[in-house]
Formats: C-alpha cells, sequence, structure tokens
C-alpha cells in the first residue's frame, strides 16, 4: 500500500509539472503575439454620446464654413467635426484646398492632430498638398504626434516635397514615430514579464 502511494504521489508530480510546463509555453506563445500584434488607429473618434441637430442646422453650420470671418469658418467646422457629421471630410478637405487664411489652416491641423484616427491623419494628408509652408510643416508635425506606424507611409508626400525645410520635418517625424513605436514595444514586453506566468488556484 505504501509503495502504490509512492508511485500515485510521483505520477501526481510529473502530471503537475507537465501541465505547468504546458501552461508556461501557451503563456509564452500568447505573449508573442500580443507583442507582435500592431496598434491599430481607429477608424474615427470613439464617442459615447454624440446630440444630434436637425438637418436644417446641418444645412447652416455647414454654409458658416464658407462665411467671410475666418473664426467663423473654423468654429462651425469644429462643431460639425465634434458632431462627426457625414459630410466634415469632405469640408475640411476643400478647407484646406480653398482656404486662404493661414491661422484657419493652423487650427484644422490641430483639431486633427487631437484625434488620432485614419480620418484625420488622411485629412492630414491633405494639408501635406498645400501651397503654404507653415501648414505643411505644421500637418507633419501633427503626423509625428500620432505615434503609430499607420503614419509613416502618409509621411512619404513630405519626404517627396520640393522644399527641404518640409523634407527635414518629415524625417523628425518618422524618428519621432519610430521612438514612440519602440517604447510602446518595450512597455508592452516589461508588463508581460511582470505578470505572473501561472496562478495555483
Amino acid at each position: 500500500m505504501k509503495w502504490f502511494l509512492m508511485i500515485l504521489v510521483f505520477i501526481a508530480g510529473i502530471y503537475y509539472l507537465n501541465e505547468q510546463k504546458e501552461k508556461k509555453t501557451q503563456v509564452e506563445i500568447k505573449k508573442t503575439k500580443q507583442i507582435k500584434q500592431e496598434e491599430v488607429l481607429p477608424t474615427k473618434p470613439e464617442r459615447v454620446y454624440i446630440m444630434r441637430f436637425s438637418k436644417e442646422t446641418l444645412v447652416i453650420l455647414r454654409g458658416l464654413t464658407m462665411d467671410v470671418n475666418p473664426d467663423v469658418r473654423f468654429a462651425a467646422m469644429e462643431l460639425l467635426w465634434q458632431m462627426q457629421d457625414e459630410q466634415s471630410p469632405a469640408i475640411i478637405k476643400n478647407m484646406f484646398e480653398t482656404e486662404t487664411e493661414s491661422s484657419v489652416k493652423q487650427n484644422l491641423i490641430n483639431m486633427l492632430g487631437k484625434d488620432k484616427t485614419r480620418i484625420s491623419l488622411h485629412l492630414l494628408a491633405e494639408a501635406l498638398g498645400n501651397y503654404d509652408k507653415k501648414t505643411k510643416i505644421s500637418a507633419v508635425k501633427a503626423i509625428g504626434g500620432f505615434g503609430n506606424k499607420e503614419a509613416i507611409p502618409i509621411l512619404n508626400i513630405a519626404l517627396n516635397d520640393y522644399d527641404e525645410d518640409v523634407k527635414i520635418e518629415a524625417l523628425k517625424a518618422i524618428n519621432s514615430i519610430r521612438k514612440d513605436v519602440e517604447a510602446d514595444k518595450e512597455k508592452l514586453i516589461q508588463e508581460l514579464e511582470m505578470k505572473p506566468i501561472f496562478k495555483i488556484e
């Protein structure tokens, strides 16, 4: 009976060690997958609740984006953007093409740079094609603040710009994104290493 119990304990010990080894392997595989997984930009800003306006109000707001007063133009556009109006991306694109007031374009770039979404990234790409050097440099800096690999192909536009200052800012922005992505990966690795491999239940 004594030998039988010892053999049972021995078999149970081997089984337990194999189970723990299997769990450890699964955790390592999961860690590797998490590290390899790229952080993807959201398509649009994620807001829990968005107030809806009437069609009449929306038409008035869209019209105000062409007002003679630059402050009114930007205020109307900012409100439409925050409401996630379906026409706001097209209006912003048009404003980058036709807007003559530099301050309005700067405000639009700052607004888009805060959201860090795919829509805002592609709208900032429109600003890179602007005739105004200051607008292009501001757009490059805003894109550099995204800290995501998805922003790098957009900066190719600025790398091919005829202006040397725009190219230099694009190189700085790409380097800033590289540092941000690497820092995020290192932080993720550290967090995963700090978590216990298995729990005794």
